[in-house]
């Protein structure tokens, strides 16, 4: 099994395994949680999905985003952890406790292509900057925009979206750094020239991808699934930002200098995209 053993403070990065699902699914929640409906955190960072009140947790009646979402959400991502096709896959981060190994972060995503309405966005904007590009040429204005070509892979050689949770006691130790990277070098093994990711639009997550080496974000809804009163779940689509590695930036991200510097070139756009307060 490939991990990391030169691990920052004993923490190791490893592959996730099934029998990590109980873990995982606690962690996912807590984190979340902590981030997204502590006013504690919101009122400091920002970001409060309680702006979405089907998403407001209630353990007691399991409404929202509560636990057992997570956990069901788990349960069905780990069954596909050894699938032939599109398999799921995640990176966690493991650190050694006085009580034994514990998980405090984690990496997941699907290997599988960019979803074809999520390329087409990307298009879409490729298309919108040419024109505005011809615009200002022809009124010889110049603009504080970001109107660069987007350099797009074809898609199904765009891994799809992913996401990063770290346990709050073990943010700012550049876990988050080593998982990023662990997860991008297996996408390029697998053949990927690309991969994307996406973030609520007020989450402050955004300038630590475009750190490292995340680039042209756009708007794009990112689907949130709750349970409603009659247990059945529902999906809510929350604002977002969706950014893209490309080849040269993926395998820029991939590589083993952990001194690189990663920042993206491009600026973040779209930040006000109709997004509910």
């Amino acid at each position: 099994m490939m991990q990391n053993q030169n691990a920052n403070g004993g923490i190791v990065i490893r592959r996730a395994t099934r029998k990590d699902e109980r873990e995982l699914a606690e962690l996912a929640y807590t984190a979340y949680y902590d981030r997204f409906f502590n006013d504690a955190v919101t009122n400091k960072y920002g970001a409060s999905l309680k702006v979405y009140p089907e998403l407001i947790p209630d353990e007691d009646k399991d409404t929202g985003q509560s636990r057992s979402t997570f956990a069901e959400y788990w349960r069905k991502a780990m069954q596909r952890l050894d699938a032939p096709e599109n398999p799921f896959l995640c990176f966690v981060a493991e650190a050694q406790t006085p009580d034994g190994p514990k998980i405090v972060g984690f990496r997941k995503g699907y290997a599988a292509p960019l979803e074809p309405n999520e390329f087409e966005l990307y298009q879409k904007e490729n298309i919108r900057r040419s024109l505005l590009r011809k615009k200002y040429a022809y009124q010889r204005r110049n603009v504080d925009e970001d109107l660069r070509q987007i350099n797009l892979p074809a898609y199904e050689k765009i891994a799809g979206s992913s996401s990063l949770y770290i346990a709050p006691e073990y943010k700012r130790m550049r876990i988050g750094e080593r998982l990023i990277r662990r997860y991008a070098q297996e996408v390029l093994k697998m053949g990927f020239e690309g991969m994307v990711t996406s973030c609520y639009v007020k989450n402050d997550s955004r300038y630590f991808l475009q750190s490292m080496g995340g680039d042209n974000f756009i708007p794009c809804p990112i689907p949130c699934s709750y349970r409603k009163p009659d247990k059945s779940l529902g999906i809510c689509n929350i604002d977002g930002l969706m950014c893209l590695w490309d080849k040269k930036a993926l395998q820029k991200l991939a590589g083993t200098a952990e001194n690189a510097n990663l920042r993206g070139t491009g600026r973040i756009y779209g930040l006000q995209s109709g997004g509910r307060r």
